[in-house]
């Protein structure tokens, strides 16, 4: 059941990191699909690292899960753009 939790979170993370960002279209799909996946990521990595208890849906998980997706969303946004059909 967390796992719905941890998407669930991650989704609307993603979203309000894309509107925060200006993010549109495909744009901000993808800021949505890597907030899923930085939020899942974060709550693994709080369970493993730290010891938290993420199973529940609590302050500690939604803090987890937000700070998951925008640190990965923001990583993203900070690398810089290939354009291969030079």
């Amino acid at each position: 059941m967390s796992i719905l939790a941890w998407i669930g979170l991650g989704l609307l993370g993603g979203l309000a990191c894309g509107w925060f960002l200006r993010s549109r279209g495909r744009a901000l799909l993808g800021d949505i699909a890597v907030g899923v996946l930085g939020a899942i990521i974060g709550g693994f990595l709080a369970a493993v690292l730290l010891g938290l208890d993420i199973a529940d849906l609590d302050g500690t998980s939604i803090l987890v899960a937000a700070m998951g997706a925008a640190l990965l969303i923001l990583v993203l946004h900070s690398l810089p753009t290939i354009d291969v059909f030079d």
